[in-house]
């Protein structure tokens, strides 16, 4: 279904804000450079978001679930009907980095939020156990039910997995600021899993 015209305003507006907010910091960022490169009147603006806090936070939140909802998209895409969990493990999180982690959305949000966390403290609220790791679990659980994987606590295993894949990419990118080539990702990705089944590979 094409977005309204009203839908696609509130999608100029909010990433016009995420582009500048992150460039500039929220203080030196004006309701008026938003509406002017959104295309909108400010007015617009306000009568999408209201004021300039509001339309920060939302912004964020927004951002966020938007890249939560890839991840999550694509690891049940993946990984709902396998009988080889590696080939799917791999699959699964090279699709999540494609669609999550290389946006220039997500590396925007990444220094925007750690700029203004000391102004916006209630910004910490979008990961605290609501990170991208919890998406895993339900996935891993549906493995180890099928006799895949070995997963007494599909939590925990989410997060070793995470670690070792996603973890490891966010530490070569510096948290999504700087590139990392789509085969140094597959590497990462490919080695992490393999890790991984080792702890956590179905009982022989």
């Amino acid at each position: 279904m094409a977005a309204t015209a009203s839908e696609r305003k509130r999608q100029a507006i909010a990433g016009a804000a995420l582009a500048l907010f992150a460039r500039d910091g929220y203080e030196r960022t004006t309701v008026d450079a938003i509406a002017a490169q959104a295309g909108v009147s400010k007015r617009t603006v306000y009568s999408h978001y209201g004021d300039k806090e509001q339309l920060f936070m939302l912004v964020v939140r927004d951002t966020y679930e938007l890249m939560r909802e890839r991840f999550a998209e694509a690891a049940d895409t993946t990984l709902r009907d396998t009988d080889d969990v590696e080939k799917s493990l791999v699959s699964c999180l090279r699709e999540v980095v494609r669609a999550v982690t290389q946006t220039p959305e997500r590396a925007r949000l990444v220094r925007l939020v750690m700029a203004e966390l000391p102004r916006f403290p209630a910004l910490a609220g979008l990961w605290q156990g609501r990170g991208l790791t919890p998406l895993l679990a339900a996935p891993i659980a549906r493995l180890a039910a099928a006799g895949l994987l070995t997963a007494d606590d599909p939590m925990e295993a989410a997060g070793h997995l995470s670690a070792l894949t996603l973890g490891q990419i966010n530490n070569h990118s510096m948290m999504g600021t700087v590139a990392v080539s789509e085969a140094e990702a597959d590497r990462i990705i490919t080695s992490g899993v393999r890790v991984f089944l080792c702890a956590y590979g179905p009982r022989r």
